[in-house]
């Protein structure tokens, strides 16, 4: 069967229009229906491996389209689109989810492009079945390499660091998404030598830069590495070993995994956080934080979601999220970190709102380590000219 058959469900032919454009520039075949009888009929004979569907339809709602979908055994990748709030987007997630749906995510209405591409691309590399033992394969073939992105301090400017974002180069698949294959990783101990490999290539990357720069670094972590792989053991002894300050060290860990992290989590985190590493609570608003937990926990800061940030200026229900995270996480005494800056205006209402820092591709886009030094001294003359 074909991996990019893609079929739109939406009463709007414009919106419809506009996501077959993108689905197509992404290398998907796409086709389009506004009747929920044709849509049934050609899921059927069709066998689409992506849907893209409206929640608000006028002969049946989302939530019974994705019930006759679950009834029918469906294996394709579901994306939610609506105009509708933030809360019921992340609640139709829910309940597919719950019903056995793929649901890839959702994106709310007017229809962010560059997001949507994001989306349809990661889902496209996931059409494609990759193992743990192809992970480990790759890692021992030098098939990875990590992308800086910068992150910036939005009241002067300054860069306070880079995130470290994993990359594989598949020789035959090309450039192949993290989203595609950290899920697998997630339920295999082949996450812990990835982890392992990533720290040890970004503390290179640290060393190499000394006197060029002294920026801190930010790497994603699992909750499963603070368990079977001691991580609270290996980040001082790798930081020891390559000669960096553990200080200088960021590490990012998903809001989802600390919520329901075991005590072990708990336990890896505060020594690391004693030690000196900073603990970043990463795609914060996805989750599910409780002011108890939020309150114990060893972090420095918070990091708000892309699908918050990216739309804040001009929806009104995600303007008020974000400006109640970031005093949520003032209270506490923690940074505030936007992920997903893509315009000046939406740096311009972060910066207004007291948010910390920003990342995302207005201020620059992830680059190789070799690429890091130049863009420093553009970004420091492009600064002092202002």
């Amino acid at each position: 069967m074909p991996s990019n058959r893609l079929i739109v469900i939406d009463d709007e032919p414009s919106s419809s229009a506009t996501i077959g454009r993108i689905a197509r520039g992404c290398g998907y075949d796409p086709i389009f229906t506004t009747d929920a009888d044709d849509f049934r009929s050609r899921t059927l004979s069709w066998n689409p491996t992506v849907i893209v569907m409206d929640l608000a339809m006028p002969e049946m709602d989302g939530g019974q389209l994705m019930e006759w979908l679950a009834l029918q055994g469906c294996k394709a990748h579901i994306l939610i689109v609506s105009g509708h709030d933030l809360a019921r987007l992340r609640e139709a997630e829910e309940t597919g989810r719950a019903l056995g749906l793929k649901i890839a995510g959702s994106l709310q209405k007017p229809l962010h492009l560059e997001l949507l591409r994001t989306v349809f691309r990661e889902i496209y590399e996931a059409a494609g079945v990759l193992s743990a033992e192809d992970v480990s394969k790759a890692l021992n073939n030098g098939e990875f390499s990590l992308a800086y992105q910068p992150l910036v301090d939005l009241k002067g400017g300054a860069v306070i660091g880079f995130e470290a974002l994993s990359r594989w180069n598949h020789p035959t698949r090309g450039a192949i998404p993290p989203a595609t294959f950290i899920p697998t990783l997630e339920t295999n101990e082949a996450m812990n030598g990835f982890t392992l490999h990533v720290l040890r290539m970004a503390l290179d990357d640290m060393r190499r830069w000394n006197g060029a720069t002294n920026f801190g670094v930010s790497i994603n972590v699992s909750a499963a590495n603070c368990g079977t792989m001691g991580l609270d053991e290996v980040v001082p002894a790798e930081c020891i070993e390559k000669g960096i300050d553990i200080r200088r060290l960021t590490l990012e860990i998903t809001e989802t995994a600390v919520m329901f992290e075991t005590a072990r989590v708990d336990v890896c985190l505060r020594r690391l956080h004693a030690l000196g590493a900073q603990v970043s609570i990463d795609d914060f608003g996805t989750g599910h934080s409780s002011l108890v937990k939020l309150h114990e926990l060893p972090f420095s800061e918070l990091k708000i979601d892309r699908k918050f940030v990216a739309n804040c200026a001009s929806d009104h229900q995600s303007s008020v999220l974000v400006q109640a995270m970031t005093g949520l996480a003032h209270s506490l005494n923690k940074r505030v970190v936007a992920e997903g800056v893509e315009t000046r205006e939406t740096m311009d209402r972060l910066r207004a709102w007291n948010c910390d820092i920003c990342q995302g591709f207005f201020i620059g886009g992830p680059m190789p380590p070799e690429d890091v030094s130049q863009w420093l001294n553009q970004h420091s003359a492009i600064a002092a000219s202002r």
